[in-house]
């Protein structure tokens, strides 16, 4: 099993996200556990109909180890991250395929404190994956800890939303993807005095969520909201709809933000929008890799309080792990005392961009195309000042992805077309 920007991800019930390779995981995190100086991994899920299963697997694999298994059962990667960072365990998998629709399911892996692994922790846990099975010598056990763990992540949420009162009376719409912030509704209309309109989801991520905000706009201009919150089926992904039912776009909530916290530097991936440097000026910005394990990793290094990417991934200095919930509440207890939402953010403009992907045979380095190598050079050119074309193969599918950016949305246009159809000589 070869981990991705992000974990794993695929189909159930197929090799690598079947019980066999839960139980593998669950062994793996379990030397993960040990060499962090430990002797207990948690396990969380959303509520995919293969989690029970996959869930049970990795539990034992855990308990194969001699270690303490500890079931956190239904939670957000969130409140997983919470509990490592207090020292619950030492580390912890989150059986998610997070925005990927319901069919799905994959494995995260956090390490000690709650932080995304490292590249060397990644390496390590792939050799321990790809060994056989040894005897057991001694065998661990299994604990509940759904509740315990629950009050530690609202308990931590309250503490870092001191100014939720800005929300009193304010009408908002709520869309938890039917997945695991599920668990965290009660909380939510118990301690955030707005009047909430939640959106229904039957099944995780479908039809609903970050992904498809589509019925949170809705019941943003049905219901005469202020403002919609989005987040994905893990709950690390934050997407927000203003009062005209328009979606947010990703750097215009870390713009947001970064006026909210008043920071002075800001982590942000290489997706970002080149109109965030000229719009916080005095805010030194930082670009990673795409992944919020590049962010962590550099808010770490630098000291950087704050680190967004496009896709609605939000990090703070003082929270452990992404948390949509924390990162839409912060965004509209700052914004929504000022006015209309729309009106707030009208002053950061997104410059023009388009996305396109390419499915791939072969990866190999993207400057060793020529038709690609020409398409780009020519493409920047004409888009002039600020305006790039980023290419670089998917992490999680066999695609090429493309982006576009300049000030000139029909020159944006024309571009990506060209460097699509470069990129077919990949195919």
């Amino acid at each position: 099993m070869k981990f991705g920007t992000d974990g794993i991800r695929g189909p159930a019930g197929r090799a690598p996200i079947d019980a066999a390779s839960a139980l593998a995981v669950g062994r793996a995190a379990a030397r993960l556990a040990r060499a962090n100086g430990g002797d207990s991994v948690i396990v969380a899920r959303d509520t995919r109909p293969s989690g029970d299963a996959l869930a049970c697997a990795t539990l034992a694999g855990i308990a194969s180890e001699g270690l303490v298994a500890i079931d956190a059962g239904v939670v957000p990667t969130a409140a997983l991250a919470v509990a490592l960072d207090q020292g619950r365990a030492s580390a912890g998998v989150m059986i998610t395929a997070s925005h990927n629709p319901w069919r799905d399911n994959g494995f995260k892996l956090l390490s000690k404190g709650g932080r995304k692994l490292t590249d060397e922790e990644t390496a390590q846990v792939e050799a321990w994956l790809a060994e056989p099975a040894g005897e057991a010598d001694a065998y661990g056990v299994v604990e509940q800890a759904h509740r315990p763990l629950m009050n530690r992540w609202t308990d931590a949420l309250e503490a870092r939303l001191p100014e939720r009162g800005a929300l009193a009376g304010r009408r908002i719409a709520v869309d938890l993807a039917g997945g695991a912030a599920m668990v965290g509704l009660a909380w939510l209309l118990r301690a955030v005095p707005a009047e909430w309109v939640v959106v229904p989801g039957k099944r995780i991520n479908d039809g609903v969520g970050s992904e498809h905000p589509e019925a949170l706009q809705e019941a943003v201009r049905r219901e005469g909201c202020e403002a919609g919150l989005a987040v994905d089926g893990d709950a690390d992904r934050c997407v927000l709809v203003d009062e005209r039912g328009e979606i947010v776009a990703g750097d215009a909530l870390a713009w947001l933000l970064a006026r909210a916290l008043g920071v002075r530097s800001l982590a942000v991936t290489v997706m970002s929008t080149g109109a965030l440097g000229p719009a916080l000026p005095g805010v030194a910005l930082t670009f990673t890799d795409v992944g919020d394990k590049h962010l962590q990793a550099a808010m770490r290094e630098h000291g950087i309080p704050l680190g967004c990417e496009e896709s609605g991934h939000v990090l703070f200095a003082d929270h452990p792990g992404g948390d949509g919930l924390l990162a839409g509440l912060r965004a509209l207890a700052h914004a929504l005392p000022q006015g209309p939402l729309s009106e707030v953010l009208a002053p950061f403009e997104v410059w023009p961009r388009a996305k396109r992907k390419v499915g791939v045979a072969a990866r190999p380095p993207i400057d060793s195309v020529p038709a690609l190598v020409e398409a780009s050079r020519a493409g920047e050119a004409a888009l002039g000042e600020g305006g790039r074309v980023f290419l670089r193969y998917s992490g999680t599918e066999p695609v090429l992805r493309i982006l576009v950016e300049g000030r000139d949305a029909a020159v944006v246009a024309a571009v990506a077309d060209r460097v699509e159809q470069a990129a077919g000589a990949l195919r």
